[in-house]
């Protein structure tokens, strides 16, 4: 069930901050990532002199702050990359974060209010600098020869065009068990993307 987001050592911590935080103060500031994880305008949700204003308003020094900051955000991104209906993330918040039920109840009811604009704007952006552009592909059978008699093999050369900051090009050979893996893992992501809809 709690397949989305996993709780690490890294996590527990920021977690622990999350539950230091007073309500109202959290309430404002999850609506404000979310606010900012939707945003294609900048990548950086806070500025420096909204972080110095947040360091003065929760009584927090900067990296307790940036702890805070990378949970929540890791949180509604893992959420959004899973497409996260809110009941489930809210009963995986109750099972496995050691977060009060007003905490869980602020998260589930920000992603309630964000949830399809934060995933709209992950579709528009890449997390990576390159793409894949083009796809060539071919067969290849190797067969007998006049003097060896060989079981025929296939193989399949795909020829990814790479784009972005640098242009090349990805050869991988594959034979059916690899083409067939690849066509698997294709329908997985597949069905992923067609769920976002």
């Amino acid at each position: 069930m709690s397949s989305w987001i996993t709780v690490t050592p890294r996590l527990q911590q920021g977690l622990d901050v999350v539950s230091q935080v007073d309500n109202g103060k959290f309430r404002l500031l999850v609506n404000h990532i979310c606010q900012g994880l939707h945003s294609t305008v900048n990548d950086k949700i806070f500025t420096v002199e909204e972080e110095d204003k947040l360091m003065l308003s929760l009584n927090m020094k900067k990296e307790t702050l940036s702890l805070l900051l990378d949970t929540m955000t890791f949180i509604y991104s893992q959420a959004a990359f899973g497409v996260v209906k809110p009941a489930m993330m809210e009963s995986v918040l109750k099972e496995s974060f050691s977060i009060s039920e007003e905490k869980v109840s602020i998260i589930v009811n920000t992603w309630i209010v964000h949830a399809k604009r934060i995933i709209d704007a992950l579709r528009q952006k890449s997390i990576f600098p390159r793409h894949v552009e083009d796809v060539n592909w071919s067969l290849n059978i190797q067969t007998a020869s006049n003097t060896t008699v060989l079981e025929p093999k296939s193989k399949v050369l795909l020829q990814l065009e790479m784009a972005g900051t640098k242009r090349d090009t990805i050869t991988v050979e594959m034979d059916k068990t690899g083409v067939a893996e690849l066509y698997n893992n294709l329908e997985k992501i597949q069905s992923q993307l067609d769920a976002m809809k």
